[in-house]
């Protein structure tokens, strides 16, 4: 097994207890994607599960009712890219969908209604390959970010049933929660709840950067990729809107946290809200200086500009820190980042030559580890200036 590393983090940093909910934004933007058609037209009212976009095989719906207003140039996952803007009427009108005379949870069942909701990876792997192994993850791999631990904390009961329908109908033999061992909250919520599910089992894990990860996190367990899935807490509720109650998820968690905030929180939001409007609708900064807005983690995310900057579904939080110039300093050839790398990349190689490497996963750590506060991560990616 490799060797991963414990990430050091700020403990000054608090955290609501509970998650929040911002789901009354005056505007949602949806992003526009290549080879997708768009459905909607300007001043056209749409309802909640409206199909916006499509392609041969994905659809993207509205989630919310109101009218379309337009299209405007935003940051979509961290790239400019344009976007439709929905002006919400908060109605919450929806679109019904077909209704389902009996749920059977079968094998077949299951997987017609994955491809329904667009859940293409997960449907054509149950599909097609032999499950033994489900692993449920958790936890997150940023640190500060806390999506999948809040989210099987509050949706412990849902993720327990989806998981036992799932190994019912797809005869999985093992299944287990994997949860990090210092967080004794889950711990003990599902030491007390996971004895009515005989065939589900409780693992923790240490806090090492990079579990998050299936390939990492199934070897830290001793499993086969041959015969074991890795689904997160966040998606197995969502499977359970999806498969039980035959409902879209047009929310997704955030994480809002860092040293600059009074506190930080896990967030439920609807996918289009702008990042401006969450902060000043939810969040006071205690920094009085001037702030750095990191989108989707430390380690593997880049700075942004709130007022442009939208919730995806890819989108995993924006951390807050206070903007301070760090000086890069030449290279000391310590070999540190050659050492913490997980798949044997040479960063400092990569720095001289200019040769990137096909193995790299961008996980950061070089940058986390040097001693000179070289932007390693943007050698390896080609983006270093």
């Amino acid at each position: 097994m490799r060797k991963l590393t414990k990430l050091k983090t700020n403990i000054d940093i608090v955290y609501n207890s509970n998650i929040v909910e911002y789901l009354d934004a005056d505007y949602l933007y949806i992003p526009m994607k290549k080879n997708y058609k768009t459905l909607v037209k300007t001043n056209e009212y749409v309802y909640k599960g409206t199909i916006l976009l499509e392609d041969n095989l994905n659809k993207i719906v509205s989630p919310i009712s109101g009218k379309i207003i337009g299209m405007t140039t935003l940051n979509v996952d961290g790239r400019p890219g344009n976007a439709i803007v929905i002006e919400n009427d908060f109605k919450e009108e929806e679109k019904k969908n077909r209704k389902y005379k009996d749920n059977k949870y079968d094998r077949d069942f299951i997987i017609s209604r994955l491809y329904e909701y667009y859940f293409k990876y997960v449907a054509s792997t149950l599909e097609t390959k032999k499950i033994n192994n489900l692993v449920i993850s958790g936890f997150d791999d940023e640190p500060y970010i806390q999506n999948n631990a809040y989210v099987l904390k509050k949706y412990h009961r849902e993720i327990l049933e989806m998981a036992d329908i799932l190994a019912s109908s797809f005869e999985i033999k093992n299944t287990s929660i994997v949860i990090k061992s210092n967080n004794t909250d889950n711990i003990e919520t599902f030491l007390s709840k996971i004895g009515t599910y005989p065939n589900i089992s409780l693992r923790l894990i240490e806090d090492k950067y990079l579990l998050a990860t299936p390939f990492f996190l199934l070897e830290y367990l001793d499993l086969k990729d041959i015969d074991s899935f890795v689904i997160d807490a966040k998606t197995m509720y969502e499977l359970y809107n999806a498969i039980k109650y035959n409902k879209f998820t047009y929310e997704t968690f955030i994480t809002i946290a860092g040293p600059s905030l009074v506190k930080s929180m896990v967030l439920k939001v609807k996918v289009g809200t702008l990042m401006k409007d969450i902060i000043n609708n939810k969040f006071k900064i205690n920094n009085k200086g001037n702030n750095l807005f990191i989108l989707d983690g430390l380690m593997t995310g880049s700075p942004c500009q709130i007022e442009k900057t939208m919730v995806t579904k890819n989108t995993i939080g924006l951390i807050v820190i206070p903007d301070e110039e760090i000086k890069e300093n030449s290279c000391i050839n310590c070999g540190m980042c050659y050492k913490i790398c997980p798949v044997r990349v040479n960063p400092k190689k990569v720095m001289d030559t200019g040769v990137r490497s096909s193995n790299c996963i961008n996980c950061g750590l070089c940058s986390y580890i040097c001693p000179s506060h070289i932007n390693l991560r943007a050698f390896l990616e080609g983006n270093h200036e």
